[in-house]
């Protein structure tokens, strides 16, 4: 009768192992939730960055360039980091985004590669 006991004990604990086991194992694989660009906008800080450098394209549908920008950018509390970035620029406005030249923008902390331009006259490309 003991051994019977025995088995059944053991049987039940080896059970519970692998029922802990594997429910620990599906719940370290859940994926946190993605990131939106609305979170990522959201969780955005103002920083300013200095150009270094600047390249377009032809004039496309409304008068909107395309930019491809080199920025230092200037993030409180962090150190400066180098980011490379895409904008529609108004065809207008593209004096604002010359080499060397100054602007503020917004930069999410947790994913330094989303930056965000301060202005009606630029937009992100998506």
């Amino acid at each position: 009768m003991a051994e019977l006991f025995g088995i059944i004990m053991a049987t039940v604990m080896l059970g519970t192992a692998i029922w802990v086991l594997l429910r620990m194992r599906r719940m370290s694989g859940q994926k946190k939730a993605k990131d939106t660009p609305q979170s990522h906008f959201e969780r955005a800080v103002w920083a300013w960055a200095r150009i270094a450098s600047s390249s377009h394209g032809a004039a496309g549908l409304g008068g909107m360039l395309r930019v491809v920008l080199e920025l230092d950018v200037h993030l409180p509390g962090t150190p400066h980091f180098t980011a490379t970035t895409t904008w529609l620029v108004e065809q207008a406005m593209l004096e604002y985004v010359e080499m060397g030249k100054e602007i503020s923008l917004k930069v999410d902390p947790q994913d330094l590669k989303y930056i965000y331009p301060n202005g009606s006259w630029v937009r992100i490309v998506e």
